[in-house]
Parts: C-alpha cells; structure tokens; sequence
C-alpha cells in the first residue's frame, strides 16, 4: 500500500476463446474468483468461480469444467465504474445485483481495473476496525415440508 492509501491490484484478464478448464486452473492456481475477458483491448465479459462451476462435473472432490471457452461461459455486459464512482455507489450495486466484482473503465471504456467484495471488506477492516457489528440479529427456523 503506498503512502496515498491506494491499494494497487494485478488484474489478470484472458481472452474469449481460452479453453474453461485452463481459466479454472488459472484461478486456482492464483486463487482469485474473476477474471475479466478482454480482446483487442475490450472488455467483453466476466467470469466468476461460480460460472465455471455451473458448467462443470463433480466427481468426488474434483471438479471437471465443460469441454467449452471462456465466452461460451461468461457473464456478458458486466456492471462496470469508472475511478471516480463513489465506494458507496460500488457496494450498493453489487449488493443489490449480487454480483462480487465490479470492472473499473476509463473515459475510453478501457479496463483499468476490477473492484472485488474482498478489496470492500479490507476497506472495512482498514478504515474501522475497532467498530463492532451494528445491527441485531433474529435466527428464523424453516420446518421441513410435510407430504400426505
């Protein structure tokens, strides 16, 4: 962390037609989540962990991705800032889109960046950690449905 308090973030991005299992073992041998598509410099899509373990087997405890590209897995048209969106408006948009990165875009629509739910909560931890949580909780039990 430099002196400014900006945090700087290697973003790994990879193209469309890269086969999913490589992305996958990409990502776990990162261990990182997302990894934006980009070509000829534009953004193209996202794909999460959970993209990839929608098109995928389970057997035991391996997981085996799709015979299928990056493209034909992805989000398309991700929720996208720029570095001037206010940290606030970020976290309301993925809370509410459910979404646990966000690409950060220039004035000419180039990534510059991706905002993760991880580098939110370490804002947190920096920024208030003496704070406990502010809100109560109610424990709701559901009853397992009966069939006649």
């Amino acid at each position: 962390m430099r002196a400014d308090h900006t945090m700087t973030r290697t973003v790994v991005v990879v193209p469309p037609n890269l086969p999913l299992l490589n992305a996958w073992e990409l990502m776990g041998r990162l261990r990182i989540r997302h990894l934006p598509v980009v070509q000829a410099g534009v953004l193209l899509g996202m794909l999460s962990d959970r993209d990839v373990l929608l098109r995928s087997e389970l057997e035991g405890d391996e997981i085996t991705p799709a015979d299928t590209t990056v493209a034909e897995s992805m989000s398309p048209a991700p929720w996208v800032c720029d570095r001037s969106t206010h940290v606030a408006d970020i976290v309301r948009t993925m809370t509410e889109r459910k979404i646990d990165a966000m690409p950060v875009m220039d004035a000419a629509d180039k990534l510059v960046g991706l905002v993760t739910s991880t580098d939110l909560l370490l804002l947190l931890i920096e920024h208030d950690e003496a704070r406990p949580l502010p809100f109560e909780f109610e424990i709701e039990e559901v009853a397992p449905a009966i069939r006649a």
